[in-house]
């Protein structure tokens, strides 16, 4: 996966089917048949799924296309078969559907079913990026900061992390976090760094917690608070980063038990909340 300076990100395989398509509709491949499910007497859900999705993608609907390439990348109603995957990736991505542009940027990227090519990522990166994929945007954000494909420059890398993490995307906006926290691009800024750290947090981001923990811990941004920093490790090791537990272990041995049974109320309360979209403010 992809690896920064000093921090990092990852590009998922997406699936979400929300983006429109535009452009002019590309040309069907003719050379490889879509494969038909084995008749039996009665199909199941996911392969009656398929054979709609199958129908409609042979039609030309570029979203169906999209569709369909992520059963062949997951295996779902079908067997697994990247080399599908990308061809109906390509296919919708040249009629302009940005999720399927944004899945061929990070298929070049990784080399995953294609040979890696960085150049190329950067193109679907591009196109899908115009279109508003949050994702997109903090990936070409990461390949700029890293001179990947592109002249390493900090002030795109920056725009396009700032436009990835207000559109939603959880990690440039982890990305902006340790970024402010370090002083690289920007001057240091703890209180930022916090902000976009507890953003990443309510996305579901698997190590910013252990970063909020370590805030909250040393006072950097915020009030210095055990409890809360406590409470973000736990949140972390729950979902499953094991970095937080030595700090952990040490803070154990400074707080009562009531403290400790504090914090781990308010690891429940924050995880609540974070459902719903809004980390509850610090009123201690």
């Amino acid at each position: 996966m992809m690896t920064m300076k000093i921090y990092f990100t990852r590009i998922l395989l997406g699936i979400c089917l929300v983006f429109s398509a535009c452009g002019k509709q590309a040309n069907l491949p003719e050379s490889k048949p879509i494969p038909t499910v084995e008749k039996r007497s009665e199909l199941s859900d996911v392969e009656k799924e398929f054979s709609r999705i199958s129908a409609l993608a042979a039609k030309g609907d570029p979203k169906s296309q999209t569709s369909l390439a992520h059963k062949y990348a997951l295996g779902k109603g079908v067997e697994q078969n990247m080399n599908e995957a990308v061809r109906w990736y390509r296919v919708a991505g040249k009629q302009g559907e940005a999720e399927a542009q944004f899945n061929l940027g990070y298929m070049y990227y990784n080399g995953e079913g294609l040979p890696r090519d960085y150049a190329k990522a950067v193109q679907w990166f591009q196109k899908s990026a115009a279109q508003g994929n949050a994702g997109a945007q903090g990936s070409l954000g990461l390949m700029y900061d890293n001179g990947e494909g592109v002249p390493e420059n900090n002030v795109e890398a920056l725009r396009l992390y700032h436009l990835g993490a207000k559109n939603g995307d959880m990690y440039s906006q982890f990305n902006l976090g340790c970024i402010y926290d370090s002083g690289e691009m920007v001057p240091e800024d703890n209180a930022a760094a916090v902000k976009w750290f507890l953003k990443a947090a309510e996305g579901g981001h698997i190590d910013v917690p252990n970063y909020l923990g370590m805030m909250y811990d040393s006072g950097e941004g915020v009030p210095e608070d055990d409890v809360r920093a406590y409470a973000w490790w736990l949140i972390g090791v729950e979902r499953g980063d094991d970095a937080p537990r030595n700090n952990m272990a040490l803070l154990e041995e400074k707080l009562t038990a009531e403290e400790l049974t504090a914090a781990r109320k308010l690891a429940d309360e924050l995880l609540r909340e974070m459902k719903a979209d809004k980390v509850p403010e610090n009123k201690n």
